[in-house]
């Protein structure tokens, strides 16, 4: 896959608001973490998702990160660290441990 390197010469404009929710997609946040978190109902969120998906031209949730990330709109830094759950033992280190 490509990336480029140089920012569109049109970027789409997202509301604060819009701006807001997109950067709590990013962080891999579901519609109900982001009601909870900016006291709005989880139809509100989605309603607000379908119009940035409309601003941005986007396909989809993953689609519209994707945008908002090549657009400048949200950048890596900005974005939580992710934590991974513990990796499962392999079956051999559970042979050993028997």
């Amino acid at each position: 896959m490509i990336i480029p390197t140089d920012r569109p010469r049109t970027i789409p404009h997202l509301s604060p608001r819009l701006l807001q929710i997109m950067k709590l997609v990013a962080e891999g946040r579901t519609n109900e973490e982001i009601g909870e978190r900016l006291h709005l109902r989880t139809d509100t969120v989605k309603t607000h998702l379908r119009r940035a998906y409309k601003i941005l031209r986007a396909r989809n949730r993953c689609h519209a990160v994707a945008l908002c990330l090549v657009y400048g709109l949200v950048t890596v830094e900005e974005l939580r660290p992710f934590s991974l759950p513990p990796a499962p033992a392999s079956a051999a280190a559970v042979r050993r441990a028997a």
